[in-house]
């Protein structure tokens, strides 16, 4: 009974109503209506009221219930978790060799590498990190000497410093890379270091500079602990990592099961005629573990992987029992379909609601709620759903930003690589997207074209700095080669789903509105909107800006050129909108 509670423990609501001297139909329901009844009940009492029948109905059977052993299901289902396991394990070593490649590929390391200044290798590394989700990283130089090694604190969700029991030069992998070295599968090599944290498994890959030469090293790693957890739970299986004599890594066991020298060995030996299994025995729970080789990257044996299932038996009606079970249980079905029918209907309705709402985020609609219907365990439930709307709403919010960072950062990289332009990307895209909302593009369209804009010139990574960064007049080869910039963008962006549509600007601003311009030689409105508004944008600052071989000129002399480029290089449309926004900044200069 709901409200408050007198001396004798009766209901105060209910004692009020025996004052009274008679029982109010609406009082009665509103009384009922605060009682709170848990689902798990609503659910039981019919059953249980079934139940008993059924029991009384069938006191006269005597089931015997015989184990059958289930051998060869239970070693499919084992076979099953070793392949799951060693396919986690490959998506894991192909997750951080694609994040090694980042690391390197957009941090521009090289010469932070070897200047061997810190801050400036954690101000490249940091962005990559960060876009990428990597767990530990380190950049070594030619030494093989720590420049940074660092790795995520989930509670803290920050980077902080990484602490080696084991000297990273001294380790094999990292040699192969300092020295050069290449096998069958490239120039990235796999191992183990011992942290102060723990056991991690690196992928490790040369930063070269410009001449090909390796400065330094890139390691990105996973906690072997966490991908034993990981694979753990993806598998359902208790999963163990031994080294190559036997010694236990990391296991899920709360037992150690470390392996004899000698059967560690043969493991290894006879990898080509299949996998050992061994039966072993864990907090009183009997297991038959499977073992195969660790194998990484170049067919490199790094040590013996255990998947184990604890041994288990099915039961099956004997045939003295199985006819009048199954008649007993057609008639307790019939029964169960009817009433299940009434029960599950009321019950299911609020459900119905959550999953619906369920499948609109899952499309993507993250400004859903479900009012609660009712004060018990589905209520819970659905204020439960909205606050965890909320939170992926929020989530999303976060990623973007974290993305937009991230782009803001290679936006930096490029301006400091080069200097003739440093600052150049924030301006143009400032004026980009305020000439972008004057003629009327918003909303998230705007948003791929402040992005687009930031990164307009991230095709120069591909390019060389003997070209790009050349003082001289290029030659006929090297100028082909620097026109190649749209090519290397859309490949490198086209990649990336986030980042596909704000492509038009880095692919399309050197097209020109007469169809002279390149890399598509596109002509008039062929050419998108945004490409043809950053042009405009991007001819200005590079006319108005100081640059080494001229000084920056003055807006009369620019918009000359601008106004002389209309119909030619540029959208007369977009130059007569360009012109009203220059000079309605002159005007408010003026005030």
């Amino acid at each position: 009974q709901s409200g408050s509670l007198t001396k004798d423990g009766e209901s105060s609501t209910w004692v009020a109503y025996q004052r009274n001297g008679f029982f109010d139909l609406k009082r009665i329901r509103h009384f009922f209506a605060d009682i709170s009844i848990p689902i798990l009940a609503k659910i039981t009492v019919p059953y249980v009221f079934l139940a008993g029948l059924i029991a009384l109905g069938g006191t006269f059977l005597v089931t015997r219930v015989v184990f059958d052993s289930v051998e060869e299901r239970f070693t499919n289902q084992l076979i099953e978790a070793g392949l799951l396991a060693s396919e986690s394990m490959v998506r894991v070593e192909q997750d951080l060799l694609a994040d090694v490649r980042v690391l390197i590929f957009f941090g521009v390391m090289a010469s932070a590498v070897e200047s061997g200044e810190r801050s400036a290798v954690l101000e490249l590394g940091l962005p990559a990190a960060y876009g990428t989700g990597i767990e530990s990283f380190a950049i070594l130089n030619r030494t093989g000497r720590e420049l940074l090694a660092l790795r995520f604190d989930d509670a803290a969700q920050v980077y902080e410093e990484m602490e080696f029991m084991d000297r990273p030069r001294t380790a094999e992998f990292i040699s192969n890379v300092l020295a050069g070295r290449r096998d069958e599968s490239g120039d990235k090599f796999v191992g183990f270091l011992q942290a102060e944290s723990g056991q991690f498994l690196f992928v490790a890959g040369p930063i070269q500079n410009g001449d090909g030469d390796v400065v330094g090293v890139a390691m990105v790693g996973q906690s072997v602990e966490d991908l034993a957890t990981e694979i753990r739970l993806e598998t359902l299986a208790q999963l163990s990592f031994y080294t190559a004599d036997g010694q236990t890594l990391v296991s899920t066991f709360q037992e150690d099961q470390s392996l004899d020298p000698s059967q560690a060995a043969i493991i290894l030996e006879q990898q080509d005629q299949g996998s050992l299994a061994r039966e072993l025995e864990d907090s009183s729970i009997n297991y038959r573990e499977l073992l195969s080789t660790w194998e990484v990257r170049g067919g490199q044996d790094i040590g013996v992987v255990g998947v184990a299932l604890p041994t288990s038996f099915i039961t099956t009606a004997t045939d003295t029992t199985r006819t009048n079970t199954l008649l007993l249980m057609a008639v307790a079905m019939l029964l169960v379909v009817l009433i299940g029918v009434v029960v599950a209907g009321r019950i299911t309705r609020p459900i119905q609601a959550l999953r619906d709402a369920a499948v609109r985020v899952a499309a993507g609609n993250l400004q859903v709620r479900v009012p609660p219907s009712s004060r018990d365990e589905l209520g819970v439930l659905t204020l439960s759903f909205n606050e965890m709307v909320d939170n992926l709403n929020q989530a999303k919010q976060d990623q973007l930003d974290t993305y937009n960072r991230t782009i803001e950062g290679w936006s930096r990289a490029l301006d400091l690589r080069d200097h003739e332009t440093e600052g150049h990307s924030q301006r143009v895209t400032a004026m980009t997207v305020e000439l972008a909302q004057q003629m009327g593009i918003a909303g998230e369209e705007l948003e791929h074209v402040r992005r687009g804009a930031l990164l307009h010139d991230i095709g120069k990574i591909a390019i060389p700095d003997d070209v790009l960064l050349k003082p001289g007049k290029l030659t006929k080869a090297q100028r082909e080669m620097n026109k190649r910039q749209p090519e290397y963008a859309k490949s490198l962006l086209g990649q990336v789903e986030f980042l596909e549509p704000a492509l038009d600007i880095p692919y399309s601003h050197h097209e020109r509105w007469d169809g002279s311009g390149y890399p598509q030689g596109l002509k008039g409105d062929e050419i998108p909107l945004a490409a043809r508004v950053f042009t405009v944008v991007d001819v200005w600052d590079a006319l108005t800006s100081d640059r080494p071989y001229r000084g920056a000129m003055t807006h009369e002399e620019a918009m000359e050129i601008i106004e002389a480029g209309k119909g030619s290089h540029f959208d007369p449309e977009i130059v007569e909108e360009f012109i009203e926004l220059i000079e309605r900044e002159s005007e408010r200069g003026a005030d």
